[in-house]
C-alpha cells in the first residue's frame, strides 16, 4: 500500500484560506505554509504546525525576512500585524469542528 501524503488539495475551505492569507502577506510565506502540508497526516496537525511556524516568524520577523532577502521590500510593522491576523485565522479554524469548515476547494 502506498504511503499517503496529505496535500493542500484535500484540506477544507477554511483551512485553505490560511494559504490564501499567507499569500497576501508574501509569496515566500505562501509557499512555506503550503509545502508544510506534506509533513502532517491530518488537517488539525497541519494547522497546529503552521500556527507554531507563524508564531516563530512573528517572534523573529527579521530572521525570516533576512532569510528570504526581502527585508527591504516589506514593512516589518505591517508584516507583524499581518502575521497576527493569520494567527487569529488559524486559531479560529482550529476552534471550528472540521465538519463545519467547508469542503476542499479543489
Amino acid at each position: 500500500m502506498p504511503i499517503q501524503i496529505m496535500d493542500t488539495d484535500y484540506i477544507t475551505e477554511m483551512a485553505y484560506q490560511t494559504i490564501v492569507i499567507a499569500d497576501l502577506i508574501s509569496d515566500y510565506l505562501k509557499v512555506d505554509v503550503a509545502v508544510m502540508s506534506k509533513d502532517y497526516d491530518n488537517e488539525n496537525d497541519y494547522l497546529n504546525g503552521v500556527l507554531v511556524f507563524v508564531r516563530d516568524i512573528k517572534n523573529n520577523p527579521e530572521d525570516y525576512l533576512d532569510y528570504w532577502n526581502i527585508h527591504d521590500e516589506i514593512d516589518i510593522i505591517s508584516f507583524i500585524r499581518s502575521l497576527e491576523k493569520l494567527e487569529e485565522h488559524i486559531e479560529m479554524v482550529l476552534g471550528t469542528p472540521i465538519e463545519k469548515r467547508g469542503n476542499p476547494p479543489f
